[in-house]
């Protein structure tokens, strides 16, 4: 038994390091050209003859341990290489008391149990599931974003018109104060007018005040006139006066 451990335990690094580098399609500088972890892929892709699907996992053991590594522990040990060293590394671990098993472990152990179970027997209807809920997300978005840009599109449309139409409204806050300037000069010049006639009126009152003044300030003057020549007539001068035009009228009776 030390005998294989030792064994397996030389064979340790070569895991590690192909572990690390069983993606890779080539080696490090002094290894092979080719891996045997990519060797071992591409013999199985060959040898299974069809390429992983969307939503398949790669090809595991025990639900978790990848191909790879059985791969490599046959071309070195055979068949039951991996499984023994697995075997051999949990010994040492619980042996040394390295790893302990407690309740949780069990707890743990129930769940990877389960876990494992539902990712081999649901694994790939759910892969599908989810993907499809990542495309169903992902058009959600998409038409989202849509939405979006025709809202902003929309918006941006509607500022523009906004600016026409502020365009617009200036011109109409010109013509609006042209017609407020016309309907201020019309009050002006009707004011005016109103102004003017009330003059006029004065005017022609005043006018009319100093003709009829003067009218009756003639008549009273003519009257007293009148008044004193009447009073200033004596009886011997109406009988003169008389007698004058007796005469006259009979003399232009005689020329006549």
């Amino acid at each position: 038994m030390s005998m294989i451990l030792n064994k397996i335990l030389k064979l340790g690094p070569a895991v590690v390091e192909s572990r690390l580098f069983f993606s890779r399609k080539t080696c490090p500088a002094s290894k092979k050209p080719v891996c045997p972890s990519s060797a071992g892929s591409q013999a199985s892709g060959s040898s299974g003859g069809t390429a992983l699907k969307r939503g398949e996992p790669g090809k595991v053991r025990m639900a978790m341990f990848p191909e790879e590594w059985f791969k490599f522990f046959h071309s070195k040990t055979g068949v039951s290489g991996p499984y023994l060293f697995g075997i051999l590394v949990t010994n040492y671990f619980v042996s040394k008391e390295i790893f302990i098993m407690e309740h949780e472990y069990y707890a743990g152990l129930s769940i990877f149990v389960m876990v494992a179970g539902g990712a081999k027997l649901l694994g790939r209807d759910l892969g599908i599931f989810l993907d499809s809920q990542v495309e169903a997300i992902e058009k959600e978005l998409e038409q989202d974003r849509k939405n979006q840009m025709n809202f902003y599109e929309t918006i941006i449309k509607d500022s523009k018109d906004m600016q026409t139409r502020a365009v617009g409204q200036k011109m109409l806050f010109d013509a609006k104060k042209e017609n407020v300037a016309m309907q201020l000069e019309a009050v002006y010049r009707e004011r005016l007018r109103l102004v003017f006639n009330a003059v006029k009126g004065r005017m022609e009152y005043h006018a009319k005040r100093i003709r009829v003044e003067n009218r009756i300030h003639q008549k009273w003057m003519i009257d007293w006139i009148l008044n004193n020549v009447r009073k200033s007539i004596t009886p011997d001068f109406e009988k003169q006066a008389l007698n004058r035009a007796i005469e006259d009228l009979a003399a232009i009776a005689s020329r006549a």
